[in-house]
């Protein structure tokens, strides 16, 4: 019992990089059998298109795979096909499994492909490493492009537009169920490829946090959707100080629906694996609650939860930035239970970029308000490209990721018609365009049905 866990505990933490095609990969003699026998392994992998490599569980790539002899790019995305599910793995260890725009591309073929196969019912992410889920974008790379005028066309808008899509893509498809384990950092972009799913779980070494008004920018990928749903007011809270959170407090404010401890998930996957029909989201959450979530562990503390009343009470409403400091003041003051918490929270605030603090907090208000993702998403798009015509963004990741010397020279808080102006439209053709997604049965009913080949046609929605 304790040799198989730990082998299925090394193959599905493994560091294994991206692999390119099929072929070079058995010429090359890449494969490596972690658990059975040469006999399950000789089915264990087939190419699906560009960029992808499969493999059949227990196998793993070796390192430092090329593409192939067609001139195919690595993917550091990985997946694998079950029963009726396909397992996805984000691999790009080496950057905290940080996003750019080629595994943006690959993870928003496979799940276009899951939206298109009836006979797939799950799909479950997770990163690959020991470190992260995914840390986010590479802000890095889209600083580099630097300050692009109004007028301008902003290269790095390319990068928002395929990972908004895929966003809304993850929330919407239809007959499949979209899960994902968050185990160690998930930030940013990492946020937008699990919250829109059904199924959530928490591993024992989450950090999640949106970080972005640290970085002059604000919470983007649907967080205007996600956020304001939270109770309590804590999606205010978070977005505008970068608050991370563990497990146990992903768990207390709904951002995670179930906690699984390291030593359940190989028998998870194995399990999940084995199920061919997948009839709904509450069919896999219920599988989860029954057999592998349990309570948190005690030694990772709830340090959010005891202060939801005075989140609520500070954070609620609506309210200004100056409102919310002065009533944070007002509870460190107290010197009550919250005491501490407000302390701490106003030193968040200080690193904060007062303009990015600002925008954030009326797109919380105006997220609150629309009827969908969709629109959120549109947008957060429009509030991208004003971000890009500002010297903040570009600061924030100097002082930070850059020099890190934690010292950003950030510009002065705007007024009200300036935070108005981040949320106006852009011109028609630089508008976000989202498919219009029609409802699916369940992936057993779909597979019932010959008309069930496609997820939704792409509408531009306005």
């Amino acid at each position: 019992g304790n040799r198989r866990m730990n082998t299925m505990n090394h193959c599905l933490r493994t560091r294994a990089p991206a692999a390119g095609a099929i072929g070079s990969l058995r010429s090359r003699g890449a494969l490596r059998l972690i658990g059975g026998d040469a006999a399950t392994g000789s089915r264990g992998l087939k190419n699906e298109g560009y960029g992808a490599a499969y493999a059949q569980y227990p196998f793993e790539v070796e390192p430092a795979m090329g593409g192939n002899r067609r001139g195919q790019h690595v993917s550091n995305i990985f997946a694998q096909h079950n029963a009726g599910s396909k397992f996805v793995m984000i691999n790009r260890p080496e950057a905290l499994n940080a996003l750019n725009l080629e595994m943006i591309r690959d993870l928003d073929r496979i799940y276009r492909r899951v939206q298109e196969n009836p006979l797939v019912g799950l799909v479950l992410l997770y990163g690959g490493g020991e470190k992260a889920f995914c840390a986010g974008g590479d802000v890095r790379k889209l600083a580099e492009g630097g300050i692009t005028k109004r007028s301008e066309k902003a290269p790095q808008m390319d990068f928002f537009r395929e990972e908004y899509i895929l966003n809304h893509r993850i929330a919407n498809m239809g007959h499949a169920t979209s899960a994902a384990l968050l185990d160690g950092y998930c930030m940013g972009g990492g946020v937008g490829l699990s919250m829109h799913g059904a199924v959530r779980m928490a591993g024992e070494d989450l950090t999640w946090a949106m970080p972005e008004t640290a970085l002059g920018f604000f919470p983007d990928v649907g967080s205007s959707w996600v956020l304001p749903r939270l109770p309590h007011h804590v999606g205010r809270y978070l977005a505008l100080t970068g608050k991370r959170l563990n497990a146990a407090e992903a768990v207390a404010a709904k951002i995670c629906t179930h906690y699984i401890p390291h030593g359940q998930v190989p028998w998870m996957f194995e399990r999940l694996m084995s199920v061919n029909n997948f009839t709904s989201s509450e069919f896999v959450s219920n599988m989860v609650d029954n057999h592998f979530t349990q309570d948190v562990d005690e030694d990772i503390t709830d340090n959010l939860s005891p202060h939801f009343a005075a989140i609520d009470k500070c954070f609620g409403g609506n309210v200004s930035m100056e409102d919310i400091r002065g009533s944070v003041t007002a509870v460190a003051g107290e010197g009550g239970p919250s005491s501490a918490w407000a302390k701490e929270t106003l030193a968040m605030l200080d690193t904060t970029s007062p303009t990015s603090c600002a925008v954030t907090l009326e797109q919380m208000k105006k997220g609150a308000a629309l009827k969908d993702l969709g629109q959120c998403l549109q947008m957060e798009f429009r509030m991208a490209r004003h971000f890009l015509s500002q010297p903040d963004f570009f600061e924030g990741v100097r002082a930070n990721l850059i020099a890190k010397d934690r010292n950003p020279k950030w510009q002065p808080a705007p007024t009200e018609p300036e935070v108005e102006e981040y949320f106006q439209k852009l011109p028609v053709e630089e508008e976000l365009m989202l498919p219009v997604y029609t409802k699916k049965a369940p992936a057993a009913a779909a597979a019932k049905s010959a008309g069930a080949q496609s997820a939704g046609h792409a509408q531009p929605r306005r």
